[in-house]
């Protein structure tokens, strides 16, 4: 569906919708079918080509893919028309840029923006960004040579490596519309502020999980980056200087897009403490949990245990997600171990896409080999959810970062206990947000962090005792029924958006 008139909304997307499933992508296109009269189109921002697929989803007809951006994939191109004296500007304003965002001052993005969007009349080019005695200049100036004590050679290529992404942003095309809402901080924040800027129309902020904060796990077990030594075993608390120079940048996108927003929405009280502290106001951020369609969930299982429920002795256990390090499904798969020395009848499902990180797929179907699990687990791959939670008597999610995830709420929904990991809203959505939440009682077992150990006793304890498994599945259904329902959400949203796209060019 494209047009020539401005769209209702568009959203900035960074590695998720339409390519990539996931609990973010299906918030968005649940989002997008509701609202049929909002005209939705979308930037997807990619690290290349080849990190693009094909499209997961059946796209609405009220929703147009107007643009992919591969941040990872630039042409330095010319030098470019500006006089010499023009190149000093350029250089002297992003030296300025840097040295003011330290402070936490993005006052001068947009002129930023405006050298990068209008290359005709500024004479800009990456290139003399990039080459030259005055590009040298700015980039030993930041290294600091008279404190600095890493070695330079790594110090220029990450460099490279952090700003080249952030150029190919500034010089993207952004379509028009009315709002410009992005799903995330980061790259697709920057691009939002971009997209407020040139076409002065609102922007709007809703956090899934927060965005830094995963950044920071990744970073921590990047192996991509340079380290000293290359001395890389486990995620430390420490990181090193290259590494930090990644952190450094996508805080400051953080504090940056949390500034130009003109709201910001966040799922749980947990996120919006974390915003705060990244230098959100307060009085800009909203909480609207997420929802699902009761109606297509609370129907696949039956809601009282029949007397063959009760006694069953063989089970089937799943994990609902990505084959993917943040998700992970080692601990789970350890977890499966311990539990099936003492419960050899329970049969272990991980259903989710594994071709997002090929390798660490590998490695978890090497750790399958060395457990000795056999066919006690099976990868399903990318599968409908629907036909599997009937089987399933309970969901399990040892994730290191969630932010409110899907998959809970929809296993509550579905009568299926959970034990999950002790991140991101899982425990209030397992036991509770409030008094009267709480009181009606838990719907699964909230374990620490990368503990099969805790994981496993979990799991033994809900499969073990037949009245504790029914009681969390009818607590889960009521929970949902009474605090998650999709619609609430979808009601929300229209209001907001169409508040935002009432209003006055900014």
């Amino acid at each position: 569906m494209q047009s020539s008139q401005p769209y209702d909304v568009c959203l900035i997307l960074e590695g998720t919708y339409p390519f990539v499933s996931g609990g973010v992508s299906t918030w968005v296109h649940n989002l997008i079918r509701a609202l049929p009269d909002i005209r939705f189109c979308a930037v997807s921002i990619f690290p290349s080509k080849k990190e693009t697929r094909e499209l997961k989803y059946d796209l609405p007809e009220n929703f147009h893919l107007a643009q992919i951006v591969y941040i990872h994939e630039y042409d330095l191109g010319p030098a470019g028309t500006a006089s010499r004296r023009q190149q000093r500007q350029h250089v002297a304003a992003i030296a300025d840029f840097h040295h003011r965002i330290k402070g936490g001052d993005f006052s001068q993005f947009e002129k930023i923006v405006t050298l990068f969007q209008h290359p005709e009349k500024s004479g800009l080019a990456v290139h003399n960004l990039i080459h030259g005695k005055k590009a040298w200049s700015f980039l030993v100036e930041q290294y600091g040579p008279e404190d600095n004590t890493v070695s330079f050679i790594d110090y220029f290529w990450t460099f490279r490596f952090t700003h080249l992404p952030v150029f190919k942003l500034l010089g993207a095309p952004i379509p028009r519309a009315r709002v410009y809402h992005t799903i995330s901080t980061g790259f697709a924040g920057m691009l939002a502020a971009m997209a407020k800027h040139v076409h002065q129309r609102p922007m709007l902020l809703t956090e899934h999980g927060i965005y830094t904060k995963e950044r920071k796990i990744e970073i921590a077990q990047a192996e991509w980056i340079y380290v000293a030594g290359g001395e890389r075993v486990r995620v430390k608390k420490d990181v090193n200087a290259f590494q930090q120079l990644w952190i450094n940048m996508f805080e400051s996108l953080g504090r940056m897009t949390y500034q130009m927003a003109d709201r910001i929405f966040t799922l749980y009280s947990g996120n919006r403490k974390l915003e705060i502290s990244e230098g959100a106001d307060p009085e800009k951020i909203e909480i609207i949990p997420n929802g699902i369609d009761i109606a297509r969930f609370s129907t696949l299982k039956p809601a009282i245990f029949d007397e063959a429920e009760k006694s069953k002795t063989r089970f089937k256990v799943g994990f609902v997600g990505r084959v993917v390090a943040i998700k992970d499904v080692k601990t789970f798969l350890r977890a499966c171990k311990i539990v099936a020395l003492q419960m050899p009848s329970v049969q272990f499902f991980i259903l989710g896409p594994t071709d997002e990180d090929p390798q660490y797929y590998q490695e978890c179907k090497e750790l399958v080999k060395l457990l000795r699990l056999g066919d006690g687990v099976i990868f399903s791959g990318r599968i409908n959810v629907m036909e599997y939670y009937p089987k399933l008597d309970l969901l399990v999610l040892t994730s290191v970062s969630e932010a409110q995830p899907l998959v809970i709420l929809e296993a509550n929904c579905a009568g299926i206990p959970v034990v999950a990991s002790d991140v991101g809203s899982c425990r209030e959505l397992i036991e509770g947000r409030t008094r009267n939440d709480r009181m009606i009682g838990p719907s699964g077992i909230v374990t620490p962090v990368a503990d099969p150990v805790g994981t496993a006793g979990g799991i033994i304890r809900i499969l073990s005792d037949p009245k504790t498994r029914e009681q969390m599945a009818l607590a889960g259904r009521e929970r949902v029924r009474r605090y998650y329902q999709e619609r609430d959400l979808n009601r929300k949203y229209d209001a907001i958006y169409k508040q935002y796209m009432s209003k006055e060019e900014i």
